[in-house]
């Protein structure tokens, strides 16, 4: 067999194959919001060398010259409604400080980006605590043991203050403080030049800080999964995947255990374009009953696409169906259709921007606990990116977020954040 083909075969494994935490919720679809500003390094943004280098920019490899790159970042803002309320929604002014470091390696056999960075937002009107702290830490490598076996880890921790609606499984309305965390390794392994597998382990959790809201919400999620993938064409993957996934809340009795059989496709269109499917069944065990049942069977789809179309824009979509963990008391889950667009793009050599667009549809059916309802959670967020020189650029940006539930209007809030600022980049 020869080295490059089974080199050839990893990359479209582990490029092509969506992350093992989709399983249980969680993809970061889009940038956190503008008043919670913090900590997503790609987020960052720095502006190009005038030599015309792209030595920095998040996204654009792993061989920049310098491995280490240090950002600050100080933000002017405004939120309509601070508290997420349906009715007389408290608004304020904020400034918001934030720092962060990057770290990129790269070699033939190990590859590894890592981040760490925080934030403080003040609100000048904001009744009670007008502090929010907000912190992040993530890490990515991938390591080439052998010819046949490449080893990788995943992991992001968060410390939010503010909902972000693109970390599924999470709030969606300001609920106090909260951690985030989601760790993945897995090993994929090259059997012959058409056929491998890949074993992946997933643990996350959601931890609120408020004791009484995290004994009815917090819990800890571990997903294990199993496939085999099989080279039908030299850019296209068929996939057979089976994935278990118990959910543990700390408190409330509402744990689960989920199993999926899935069927999918991992295509690589071309170096700039990829796309990613799963299609089959979930089966979840609920030790509280849904639709006056214990198990819950539905259908179950993910899909990952993205696709750079430009040397710094890039266009990416995801989509998901399938329960989540519900967010309500006593509630066990929710049926939830997820989709997510952000697209970034240069538009000149120092003006750069973003778009991003998500859309969650969350069913809830709980007998003798709710009545059953509907909800749509909207989120649109545009920003403006302006480079100085190669340390300094401006940006500005917008948020709208609006929560749609006719049956439930007591859950019902719209909110806008805009804000403008300075980054610093060294």
């Amino acid at each position: 067999m020869k080295m490059r083909t089974l080199f050839t075969l990893l990359a479209v494994v582990l490029v092509g194959a969506p992350a093992a935490a989709t399983a249980q919720g969680y993809s970061f679809y889009g940038p956190p919001a503008p008043s919670d500003f913090s900590t997503d390094m790609g987020n960052l943004e720095i502006a190009e060398d005038t030599d015309g280098d792209t030595a920095g920019v998040p996204g654009l490899g792993i061989f920049a010259r310098k491995p280490f790159k240090f950002t600050f970042s100080v933000r002017q803002g405004y939120d309509s409604n601070v508290f997420t309320t349906r009715t007389d929604p408290t608004e304020s002014w904020y400034t918001n400080w934030a720092a962060g470091i990057l770290y990129e390696f790269g070699g033939p056999r190990l590859k590894l980006r890592s981040s760490l960075g925080g934030g403080l937002t003040y609100y000048y009107t904001r009744p009670g605590d007008p502090v929010d702290f907000n912190g992040n830490f993530s890490l990515g490598a991938t390591y080439l043991a052998t010819p046949r076996l490449t080893l990788s880890i995943d992991t992001t921790t968060a410390y939010l203050s503010q909902p972000d609606i693109s970390i599924l499984g999470t709030t969606d309305r300001v609920d106090g403080d909260y951690l985030y965390s989601s760790t993945t390794v897995s090993a994929a392994y090259a059997w012959t030049e058409k056929f491998s597998t890949v074993a992946a382990y997933t643990f996350g959790t959601v931890y609120y800080l408020e004791n009484n809201l995290n004994d009815t919400q917090g819990y800890i999620t571990q997903t294990a999964s199993i496939s085999g993938r099989w080279l039908i064409l030299p850019k296209t993957t068929g996939v057979l995947e089976y994935r278990v996934n118990p959910i543990t809340y700390y408190k409330a009795d509402l744990d689960s255990l989920g199993q999926f059989f899935l069927v999918g496709v991992d295509q690589i269109f071309n170096p700039r374009m990829r796309w990613s499917g799963r299609v089959g069944a979930e089966m979840r065990f609920n030790n509280n009953p849904v639709d006056g049942q214990s198990t819950y069977f539905g259908p179950y789809f993910e899909s990952n696409f993205s696709w750079q179309f430009g040397r710094a824009s890039n266009l990416a979509w995801t989509a998901r169906y399938g329960t989540l963990p519900s967010g309500l008391t006593n509630v066990t889950q929710s049926q939830t259709l997820s989709n997510g667009l952000v697209a970034t793009h240069q538009f000149t050599r120092r003006l750069s921007g973003n778009l991003g667009v998500n859309w969650n549809l969350n069913y809830y059916d709980q007998p003798d606990v709710i009545p059953d309802f509907y909800e749509n959670i909207f989120q649109v967020s545009a920003g403006l990116n302006f480079a100085v020189n190669r340390f300094i650029s401006l940006s500005a940006g917008y948020q709208y977020t609006i929560d749609v539930a006719p049956d439930a209007p007591e859950r019902e809030y719209n909110r806008s954040v805009a804000f403008a600022g300075a980054n610093f980049a060294f």
